[in-house]
């Protein structure tokens, strides 16, 4: 047989491997008849054997997917601008500090519009955006190429991907918290692992988890939480975290300082903690002590909407000051704190949702969810940005929240741009 010139092995040996990528993202991401998608030898996507191993065609791609260090279609990741700069103009810096949400998939035109427009800090994706992988990856494609073809910012593309029916895309990776709590620790990490290298393959660069709450009996964390004790919860969080942070995927593990024994859920109403200070710290805050420095620290944090008794009985912890100095001072966390869904902390203060973006903000949170309406998050825009202008909120307020936003943009870089067939 005819030995090629250097050249065109070269040449060959590319094609192939751009056919393999192309023809295994297709076949990984591509769904059957039902509701999973078809890998090869038609298993479940994510599926692993009793040992914790199995494997996935994404894990066989794993290092060429890595190797895409920086995207052409996404924008960029400015300095935080000076306080004398933010009091000029604080419109751009505000919208840096919201993570909003809207509906529809692909089609809605009407949201990128709003995109193109204001330089969201990112984009949070649920349940209705999502139809199916191959549709999700073209969607987070787009939201990066509106924002750098409108020279903004490249935003974070968020989800709360916990696992079960916690899930905005329900037939990935990883398994409900408590079958996979129920594992042991290489099954633990294994599905962390998976999670992290679809979400990174389809361009979502943070996830509003793990939750870290004790499964407490009657309790918003039963049927949620990985376990009923903080020891294993802590065991489960900090492992997952690791594999998150070795793929380029932020965690925001909340929520914080911990719903296990809440009344409630808090995001369907006032939900009161009766536990006293030392009985959270020495239970429900374990896990997120255990992330919350070090090597391997949660690059984010989600607060809780849930009302301590602890602290003052009334004011949702997502808009507490004395909540957040307890994760920044005593747990010297020096990540970024996302807030709870502030439309949700409405129901418990009765006020708006700008009062409580506001509220948020001059608490110590850095990156506020709105998932809301267009009216809500425009209202919280327009309250934030009056606010700075009036020096309700001081300017280096804003401009401490951008550097620790910033800290998890730099994580989730590679993330921006989705592997899809062409």
């Amino acid at each position: 047989m005819t030995r090629l010139p250097p050249r065109a092995r070269l040449a060959a040996l590319a094609a192939a491997v751009l056919l393999v990528l192309g023809g295994g993202i297709y076949v990984l991401f591509l769904r059957g008849g039902g509701d999973d998608p078809v890998v090869e030898a038609g298993s479940r996507f994510g599926s692993e054997d009793a040992r914790g191993g199995g494997g996935t065609l994404l894990d066989t791609l794993a290092p060429v997917l890595s190797a895409r260090v920086q995207s052409r279609r996404t924008g960029s990741d400015p300095a935080a601008p000076s306080e004398d700069e933010l009091r000029r103009a604080p419109g751009d810096a505000v919208a840096g500090l919201l993570l909003v949400g809207f509906r529809g998939t692909l089609r809605d035109a009407s949201f990128f519009k709003r995109l193109a427009a204001r330089p969201y800090g990112g984009v949070l994706l649920t349940i209705d955006n999502y139809q199916q992988p191959q549709q999700l990856s073209g969607l987070t494609s787009k939201i990066q190429e509106v924002a750098r073809t409108a020279r903004h910012p490249a935003p974070l593309v968020a989800a709360q991907q916990e696992g079960g029916d916690f899930s905005a895309f329900p037939n990935l990776d990883p398994l409900s918290q408590v079958d996979v709590g129920a594992g042991n620790s290489d099954q633990i990490a294994a599905s962390a692992r998976r999670a992290a290298a679809q979400m990174k393959a389809l361009g979502v660069g943070m996830n509003l988890g793990p939750n870290a709450d004790i499964a407490v009996a009657g309790g918003p964390g039963q049927g949620r939480a990985f376990a009923d004790s903080p020891e294993k919860v802590t065991s489960a969080v900090k492992l997952s975290v690791a594999e998150y942070n070795e793929a380029g995927v932020a965690t925001a593990v909340g929520p914080f300082p911990g719903d296990g024994a809440a009344s409630q859920d808090p995001n369907a109403g006032p939900s009161p903690v009766g536990l006293g200070l030392d009985d959270l710290r020495n239970g429900d805050m374990t896990p997120f002590a255990a992330v919350a420095r070090g090597r391997d620290a949660a690059p984010a944090m989600q607060m809780s909407n849930a009302i301590y008794g602890a602290f003052d009985t009334v004011t949702p912890a997502t808009i507490l000051s004395d909540a957040v100095k307890e994760l920044r001072g005593r747990l010297g966390f020096d990540g970024a704190i996302v807030s709870a869904d502030l439309v949700a902390t409405t129901a418990t203060t009765g006020g708006s949702v700008g009062e409580a973006a506001v509220a948020a903000l001059k608490a110590g949170v850095d990156l506020l969810l709105i998932p809301g309406a267009t009216a809500q998050q425009d209202e919280a825009y327009r309250d934030v940005v009056a606010a700075v202008r009036s020096h309700a909120i001081p300017a280096g307020r804003i401009v401490d929240a951008l550097k620790h936003i910033a800290k998890v943009r730099a994580l989730t870089r590679e993330a921006r741009e989705p592997v899809r067939p062409e």
